[in-house]
């Protein structure tokens, strides 16, 4: 069981780092992350704003990276505290199930529609697949 935590934990640090990137992105705050982030970690303002621009990167309204940040936080919280992880297990369960549906959708969106290559979206589509896989295995 510990190492499905440590596994969940990184990939939920992964996924959290990712989506504040993505809102300091569309919050024009993000010049100080592209001087210390690897080149294929960056993304230009054109793509940015193409992916960002699109009704794809809202839920209801609410942005994309946002619902990811509560998500991976609530995630990251669930492995670092036990009692949170037997009250959680079952809604991040679901929530995951959500995410992975929904990055199928916005791959193909990206890919197909789009024709954007994502590096960053594909890494957190990868690791919310990997978290499904993680909390499956310890439902």
């Amino acid at each position: 069981m510990m190492i499905e935590r440590i596994a969940l934990g990184a990939l939920s640090l992964l996924g959290f780092l990712i989506s504040v990137y993505f809102a300091l992105t569309f919050h024009a705050q993000s010049t100080f992350l592209d001087r210390h982030l690897p080149r294929f970690c960056r993304i230009d303002s054109a793509t940015c704003s193409t992916i960002l621009g699109t009704p794809q990167a809202s839920v209801f309204g609410i942005p994309n990276f946002d619902l990811g940040i509560l998500f991976y936080t609530a995630l990251l919280g669930s492995t670092i505290l036990p009692g949170l992880w037997k009250q959680l297990h079952l809604m991040l369960f679901a929530g995951s199930s959500i995410a992975v549906a929904t990055g199928f959708y916005l791959t193909y969106v990206l890919v197909f529609r789009l024709h954007v290559k994502c590096t960053l979206c594909f890494m957190s589509h990868a690791a919310n697949f990997l978290i499904f896989i993680v909390l499956l295995i310890t439902l």
